[in-house]
């Protein structure tokens, strides 16, 4: 019996994920059938089943894709928020325009709950992991501290990707974001930049 091709069988999975997600953003959410995906992506009911257990494993592999990465904090073990701010929202905003089409659905008014909250859950714990934190507080006040970081930081990409990117680049947004955490809402630029 011959061996399927990684290249191929990575191909296959990603034409059965790109299906879905034609079909889940095109407002097919709650009726979408393994039928109208590999249809749609030219396979059989058969090859679905090879990659995926059912619709929503397709889905959370998707959504998976998506969390930020753990190697990408460990860059910032000794970072504090005040001198790495910048970086952290980097990190988080790194991918490619389809990933970012994807983040910008998920995270806005028809997207993905579930998503939204394995993006809080997953950066919540990489920020209580990786950044610099007063361990000498009760616990209760670091995970306040580390919820509130999270709000800011989900909230301003999700403004980004909602209509912040037409409004001005990128780094203009971060340097906005940074400046109204340390500053409040007063005018003025940030010291240091």
């Amino acid at each position: 019996m011959a061996r399927k091709q990684p290249e191929l069988t990575a191909q296959t999975k990603q034409n059965l994920m790109d299906a879905y997600w034609m079909l889940y953003t095109a407002d097919f959410p709650g009726r979408i059938t393994v039928k109208m995906i590999t249809d749609k992506a030219g396979y059989n009911r058969g090859t679905f089943y090879a990659y995926f257990l059912d619709i929503e494993d397709l889905h959370s592999q998707i959504e998976d894709e998506l969390l930020p990465l753990e190697e990408n904090f460990q860059k910032l073990r000794e970072a504090t928020f005040a001198k790495n701010g910048r970086q952290i929202v980097e990190l988080l905003m790194q991918h490619d325009e389809v990933s970012g089409e994807k983040l910008r659905f998920l995270l806005g008014p028809r997207g993905s709950l579930s998503f939204q909250s394995k993006l809080k859950e997953t950066l919540n714990g990489l920020i209580k992991k990786y950044m610099s934190l007063d361990l000498d507080e009760p616990e209760n006040m670091i995970d306040y501290k580390s919820n509130i970081l999270c709000a800011i930081l989900l909230e301003t990409i999700r403004y980004w990707y909602d209509r912040g990117n037409s409004l001005f680049p990128r780094e203009k947004m971060i340097s906005h974001m940074l400046e109204v955490i340390f500053f409040g809402l007063k005018t003025g630029e940030m010291k240091g930049e």
